[in-house]
C-alpha cells in the first residue's frame, strides 16, 4: 500500500511539473505562444498575428502580440493561479477588424481600440475601460460575481451612426449620433433591476442606400430623432419611446418586453405627417397624413395589433394577428372614409367625392389559402366636373351622382366579388368580378345599362336618345387586356372587342334609320347594315368598311330637291348593296360610297366628317336615268346644308339659254340660289319658296306647262 501511494505521488508531482513546465518556463510559454499563432493564422490569408512577447508565470502575465504590424494587443499584470485572482492591464488596437472574420465568426470592418483593468478574484472581480467606437467614446465598469456580470455601468457618447453600421458589415442606411448611458444595478435575467437611456440625434435618412433603384431628383432630406428610456425589473424591459421625423413620429409610453419569454406587449401611437415624403424610399408618390394607436401583443412568433385610425378623415378600427410570423387574420371596419382622400393618397386629382366604407373580416389572411369576406361601398360618389375636363378633355356640365357596392369573398388565391354601380348616366353589374391574386389576372363579366343615352352628351360629345344595354366580359393580365362586347340595336346585333389597344367591331342587321335617329343625324336612308370596323385606340387610326343592304332614300330635303329637278321619286329606288370604306384618322374620318340601283347611281369620292367638331364637308355624285348632277352636304351634322349643282343636268350648249330663262321667270326665286355659290344675307331673310313655286319654276325651266 505504501508503495503505491508514493508511486502516486510520484506520478502527481511530475504531472504538475510537467504543466509547469510547459506553461510556466521559457520554453514552455514559446511552446504556448506558438500554439496560439497557428491557432488565429489558421485558414487566415490576410492577417498574421505575430507573438512577440510571452510570459505566464505563477505570479504575472505578459502578452504583447502584434496583427500585419500595425494592430497591437498589449496585457500585462498580476496573475495568481491558485488564489484565482488577477490585476492586469490592456490595451489593443486593432486598425483593420475585417481582417479577424476567423476569430470573431462575423464580418467586421474599420477599426477598434480599448485599454483599462481587470482585476479581482473569482468571488469579486471588476472590469474597467474606455474604448473608441465609431469615432465616439465608450467607458464601461463591469462588476462580476464568480465570472459573471453583476452590475454594469456603460456609457457610449457621439458614435457615429453611418461609422457603427459600416463596423458592423451593414449598409449606411443613415447619419447622426447616437448616446448610450446604461446603469444596470443587477444584470441577472431573472432579477434584473437599472435602467438604460439611449438617444439618437442629428439623424439623417440615407435614401440611396435603403433604394437605390430611387429616382435621383433632388429630395428635401428626411431627418429623424429618438429617445428611449428603458427600466429594468424582474426579467421584463419596460421602455418608453419617442420617435420624430420628418416624415412621422412614433410615441410609446409602456413596452414590456420579457426577456426570459421573448414576449412583447406595448401600447403605440402613431402620426405620419407626410406621406410624400416617402417618395425616396419606395420609389411612389403618396400624399396625406393620419394618426394611428392601439396595442401591439407578440409572443411565441404570434402578433397582435389592433388599434383605430383617421386615414381618410375616416373612423376606422382594425386588428391583425400573425401565427409563425405569417399573416393569419385581419378585421377591419372603416366608415365614412372621403374618396378624395383616398385619391390625394396615391397622388390623383380629385375626381369625385363621396363616402367609402368598409368592413373586411378575413379569417384566413394567408395569400395562397384565403378565407373572409369584404364589403365595400360608396355612397354619396359626386363627379368633380372641373378636374375631369382638365385632366381628360371633356366638357361636363351636369352633374354625376354615383353609388357602389362591391361584395367581395375571399377563397385561397381567389378574390370573387359582385360589383353593383349606379350613376346617373349609367349603370354597371358585375356578377363574376375575380381576381387572381397569385397569377394577377382580373376577369370578370358586366352588363352596362343606359336607360337615357341624353344623358351622355356630355360624356361622348354625341347628342343620342334612347336606351342601350350591353353585355360582355373582361380580362386583365401583366401584358393583356381584354374587353368583349355585345348588344342587339335596333333589329340587329353590334359584337366588339377590344384586345390591348385594338378595337374591332361587327355591326350585322342594324336598322341605319333607327340609328341615324338615335344619334340625331339626318334621316335620309333606311337599310340593314354589314359593317366591320377595325380601329386602333392608341394611335387613333383606323377603317370602317362593309355595306348597306336593301336600302332607300327615305322622304327628305335630298329626295324633295331630286323629286323637283327630274320628277323622278328616288324613295322608290332599291339599293341591294351599298359599299362604304371610311377612313379614321384621329378625329377625321373620309369616307367613300359607292351605291347602285335600277335606275340611279351615287357615288361619295369624298366625305369627310369631323367628330370633334361635328361637322361633314361631303360631295354626292348622282346620275338619274339621263340626268346627272353634284351635291355637297356641309356643315353641322345636325342640321347640315344641302346645295345642288343643277348645271349637269342640261346639255352644254343649252347652259345659257336655260339659265336666261331661270334668270327672266324666276328672278328672286329660290331657284336663284341654287346656281350661286351662296345667299346674300338680304337672300336668308327672305319668305322660302314653298313646293308648289318650286315644281313650277322647274317645269317651266324645261319648257313643260
Amino acid at each position: 500500500m505504501k508503495k503505491l501511494f508514493f508511486s502516486l505521488t510520484l506520478i502527481i508531482v511530475l504531472t504538475i511539473g510537467a504543466i509547469y513546465g510547459v506553461l510556466f518556463t521559457s520554453p514552455g510559454n514559446s511552446f504556448v505562444a506558438s500554439i496560439i499563432e497557428d491557432k488565429v493564422n489558421e485558414g487566415q490569408k490576410d492577417v498574421n498575428l505575430k507573438v512577440n512577447n510571452f510570459v505566464l508565470t505563477m505570479d504575472k502575465i505578459v502578452f504583447k502580440a502584434t496583427i500585419d504590424d500595425n494592430s497591437e494587443i498589449n496585457v500585462f499584470g498580476a496573475l495568481n493561479i491558485f488564489a484565482k485572482s488577477i490585476d492586469v492591464n490592456y490595451n489593443i488596437n486593432i486598425k483593420d477588424l475585417s481582417k479577424l472574420q476567423n476569430i470573431t465568426k462575423q464580418k467586421l470592418n474599420g477599426s477598434f481600440s480599448t485599454k483599462g483593468i481587470v482585476r479581482g478574484d473569482e468571488a469579486f472581480a471588476e472590469v474597467i475601460g474606455e474604448s473608441l467606437v465609431a469615432s465616439g467614446k465608450t467607458d464601461y465598469d463591469i462588476k462580476l460575481e464568480k465570472f459573471q456580470a453583476k452590475k454594469i455601468l456603460f456609457e457610449m457618447t457621439n458614435v457615429r451612426v453611418d461609422e457603427l453600421l459600416y463596423m458592423l458589415n451593414q449598409p449606411k442606411y443613415a447619419t447622426g449620433l447616437l448616446n448610450i448611458d446604461a446603469n444596470i444595478k443587477n444584470a441577472d435575467i431573472n432579477n434584473l433591476d437599472g435602467m438604460v437611456n439611449t438617444s439618437v440625434s442629428n439623424g439623417i435618412l440615407n435614401t440611396l442606400a435603403i433604394q437605390p433603384k430611387a429616382n435621383k431628383k433632388a429630395y428635401a432630406p428626411i431627418t429623424f430623432s429618438s429617445k428611449t428610456h428603458t427600466q429594468l425589473s424582474s426579467e421584463t424591459a419596460s421602455s418608453q419611446v419617442d420617435f420624430d421625423s420628418t416624415i412621422a413620429s412614433l410615441n410609446i409610453k409602456k413596452a414590456d418586453y420579457n426577456l426570459k419569454e421573448n414576449s412583447l406587449v406595448s401600447d403605440y401611437k402613431l402620426f405620419v405627417k407626410s406621406l410624400s415624403k416617402l417618395e425616396p424610399l419606395i420609389n411612389q408618390r403618396l400624399n396625406g397624413n393620419f394618426t394611428a394607436s392601439g396595442d401591439v401583443k407578440f409572443q411565441n412568433n404570434n402578433l397582435d395589433l389592433s388599434g383605430s385610425t383617421d386615414i381618410f378623415k375616416s373612423n376606422t378600427t382594425y386588428k391583425v394577428t400573425t401565427k409563425n410570423n405569417k399573416p393569419e387574420s385581419v378585421k377591419l371596419n372603416m366608415n365614412d372614409a372621403q374618396l378624395a382622400y383616398v385619391l390625394n393618397l396615391v397622388d390623383q386629382p380629385k375626381f369625385a367625392t363621396g363616402l367609402l366604407n368598409i368592413d373586411a373580416d378575413i379569417k384566413n389572411a394567408d395569400l395562397n389559402n384565403l378565407d373572409g369576406k369584404v364589403i365595400t361601398t360608396v355612397v354619396n360618389g359626386l363627379v368633380n366636373n372641373s378636374i375631369v375636363n382638365k385632366e381628360f378633355e371633356q366638357k361636363l356640365k351636369d352633374k354625376i351622382n354615383f353609388d357602389a357596392v362591391i361584395d367581395t369573398s375571399l377563397e385561397k388565391t381567389l378574390a370573387s366579388s359582385i360589383v353593383d354601380v349606379n350613376s346617373t348616366l349609367a349603370n354597371v353589374d358585375m356578377k363574376k368580378a375575380i381576381y387572381n391574386l397569385k397569377d394577377l389576372v382580373f376577369t370578370s363579366d358586366y352588363l352596362l345599362t343606359v336607360a337615357d343615352l341624353s344623358k351622355l352628351k356630355d360624356v361622348t360629345g354625341q347628342k343620342m336618345r334612347g336606351n342601350l344595354n350591353l353585355t360582355g366580359n373582361i380580362k386583365q393580365a401583366k401584358d393583356e387586356l381584354n374587353v368583349d362586347g355585345q348588344t342587339k340595336l335596333f333589329g340587329g346585333d353590334i359584337n366588339f372587342n377590344l384586345v390591348n389597344d385594338n378595337f374591332t367591331a361587327k355591326i350585322d342587321g342594324v336598322e341605319v334609320k333607327d340609328l341615324t335617329h338615335m344619334m340625331y343625324y339626318p334621316e335620309i336612308f333606311t337599310s340593314k347594315s354589314n359593317i366591320d370596323v377595325n380601329y386602333n385606340t392608341t394611335s387613333k387610326i383606323g377603317n370602317i368598311k362593309g355595306s348597306l343592304i336593301n336600302g332607300q332614300f327615305i322622304q327628305n330635303e335630298f329626295s324633295n330637291i331630286i323629286n323637283t329637278f327630274a320628277k323622278f321619286d328616288i324613295t322608290k329606288e332599291i339599293y341591294k348593296t351599298v359599299d362604304i370604306d371610311s377612313k379614321i384618322n384621329k378625329d377625321i374620318i373620309n369616307t367613300i360610297v359607292n351605291m347602285e340601283s335600277q335606275y340611279t347611281t351615287i357615288k361619295v369620292p369624298s366625305s369627310t366628317l369631323n367628330t370633334k367638331a361635328n361637322t361633314i364637308n361631303a360631295l354626292v355624285k348622282t346620275k338619274i336615268k339621263k340626268y346627272e348632277f353634284d351635291t355637297k352636304v356641309k356643315g353641322n351634322l345636325s342640321n347640315p346644308k344641302v346645295s345642288v349643282d343643277t348645271s349637269k343636268f342640261v346639255k352644254d350648249k343649252l347652259k345659257n339659254k336655260v339659265k336666261e330663262k331661270l334668270e327672266d321667270k324666276l328672278k328672286d326665286s329660290i331657284l336663284k340660289d341654287l346656281f350661286n355659290k351662296a345667299p346674300t344675307p338680304q337672300d336668308q331673310i327672305k319668305k322660302p319658296a314653298t313646293d308648289e313655286e318650286i315644281a313650277r319654276a322647274f317645269k317651266e325651266m324645261f319648257g313643260q306647262n
